[in-house]
């Protein structure tokens, strides 16, 4: 089937390979499907693109290659709402704000998307750390080391 994008115009695409959000995405509850798209010439950043609405759109990323101190355990719904098995049934996404400059651009590190690439189901979870930020400057990271 073809699927109209917000960034990359018309893709080929079959529902076998769209995301299953159960309960949506905080703030898009009714946006269950999605399809992750690659930016070309980008291993980094990828498109979490709707199925239903053309102008919902995210750019996200591992955010282990943002951070390395980056941790927080799964709770047992979670990990029961995505029918996760072992560790490699686990992705984790985070949603980056691309600004102006990179050094001006953020990726949430309150609210990761885990995704289970075994049965394509992910589900957003919020957080209970208020070490991590919602706003968390990519920049910040080359700084350090």
């Amino acid at each position: 089937m073809k699927l109209k994008t917000a960034y990359m115009g018309e893709v080929e695409t079959d529902s076998s390979s769209f995301i299953t959000f159960e309960q949506g995405i905080p703030g898009f509850e009714k946006e269950r499907n999605f399809i992750l798209l690659p930016i070309e010439n980008n291993e980094a950043f990828h498109i979490l693109q709707s199925v239903q609405t053309v102008e919902l759109a995210f750019i996200v990323t591992n955010p282990y290659t943002i951070t390395t101190d980056y941790s927080f355990e799964l709770d047992e719904a979670t990990v029961h709402a995505l029918q996760i098995q072992n560790e490699k049934e686990v992705a984790v996404l985070a949603i980056v704000s691309l600004k102006e400059t990179i050094a001006q651009s953020t990726i949430n590190l309150k609210a990761p998307i885990i995704f289970n690439p075994t049965n394509q189901k992910a589900k957003q979870v919020i957080l209970n750390d208020e070490i991590y930020s919602i706003r968390h400057l990519i920049s910040s990271e080359s700084k350090k080391g």
